[in-house]
């Protein structure tokens, strides 16, 4: 079973949109703090990528651009602007938080940022990191094709959790990470859809 999964902004670690905890730890006190903690952690993972990756993209150039090119300047500036586009985009990674005052055992914090909001799924050593990235792969999905249609995303979600919690009932029952093939998903998918159409 995860530790948790959370919903919020990538510029700024005090937005957070949605969190559940499937732990009483999760719940207790200090669980702003712990909400706060993963997500500047996850912030300064995702500037070190965007950041590394502009610096290795530029590196790249200046190692094939030659100063016998008389736009070598020009190709430069929008080589490197434009390979630094997609990063911006989508990151991803894993990261393992160690015991301490916040968590009693090690946790293992998979998460994706699309779009400028990141999806994290907090799990616990034990739990398989691809089912888990498979699983945010599918959430996000279902998420931004689910709220897309009412405008913005984010705003959607804060304002109707019920609907993602409906969303996580078949995608992460009670917490439970599921082995997710394609017709497995296709059906989980028309479930969804039925019980979201309902509720609206």
């Amino acid at each position: 079973m995860v530790y948790g999964l959370m919903i919020h902004s990538v510029d700024s670690s005090q937005t957070l949109h949605f969190s559940i905890f499937f732990t009483p730890e999760g719940n207790d006190a200090n669980k702003k703090t712990r909400q706060q903690t993963i997500m500047r952690r996850i912030l300064e993972e995702h500037l070190f990528q965007t950041h590394s990756g502009d610096q290795h993209s530029s590196v790249k150039l200046k190692a094939s651009s030659t100063l016998d090119d008389a736009d070598w300047l020009f190709r430069f500036t929008s080589d490197s602007k434009s390979s630094a586009q997609p990063g911006m985009d989508y990151t991803e990674g894993i990261l393992r938080l160690q015991a301490s005052s916040l968590f009693e055992y090690p946790k293992l914090v998979v998460w994706k940022q699309v779009d400028r909001v990141v999806y994290t799924l907090v799990c616990e050593p034990l739990d398989n990191p691809l089912l888990a990235s498979n699983f945010l792969t599918l959430f996000v999905h279902e998420v931004n094709d689910h709220f897309r249609k009412s405008g913005n995303v984010m705003e959607e979600v804060t304002t109707r959790p019920d609907e993602i919690l409906a969303i996580l009932n078949f995608l992460l029952p009670g917490g439970q990470l599921l082995f997710i093939n394609l017709h497995l998903y296709r059906h989980l998918k028309s479930q969804i859809s039925s019980v979201l159409t309902q509720k609206a």
